[in-house]
């Protein structure tokens, strides 16, 4: 079987040019860990994961408990608002793919490794798609 066989056609994505929080208001709405960046072509471009947003929250500098345990709701707040107006592109990270015509096994391996959910691209760099433990097990019915 092939990568194309068990995509997800039409993943959710965000374009590199929108403000970063659009791409938080999508990823909050959909609950997603994780999302497809394009530009204006389809081309796929990398993710952005939940993850930096969680560094983007950190201080700046190491605090000691009774510090943190002082911080208010505004104090982190404050530490994520002057990104949100910035380019969703600025804070695009790299990220395996696959190819629609690529045997399965290789998206597994790479989802056995821990990616949560992989871009499939054809050979123009367009996504096509997208794969993930869930798109491949949503065959079976429990």
């Amino acid at each position: 079987m092939k990568c194309k066989h068990y995509m997800l056609s039409a993943p959710t994505t965000v374009l590199d040019t929108a403000p970063l929080s659009e791409a938080l208001s999508i990823m909050i709405r959909k609950h997603m860990q994780d999302l497809m960046v394009v530009n204006a072509q389809g081309e796929f471009l990398g993710t952005i994961t939940s993850f930096m947003f969680s560094k983007m929250l950190l201080p700046a500098e190491p605090q000691l408990p009774d510090v943190a345990s002082n911080e208010t709701a505004e104090d982190v707040d404050n530490r994520l608002m002057p990104h949100l107006h910035r380019k969703v592109g600025d804070f695009v990270g790299a990220h395996p793919v696959v190819d629609p015509e690529a045997p399965l096994a290789e998206a597994l391996q790479l989802l056995a490794e821990g990616y949560i959910r992989l871009p499939v691209v054809g050979a123009d760099r367009k996504l096509v798609g997208a794969l993930s433990s869930l798109t491949i097990l949503r065959r079976f019915r429990f």
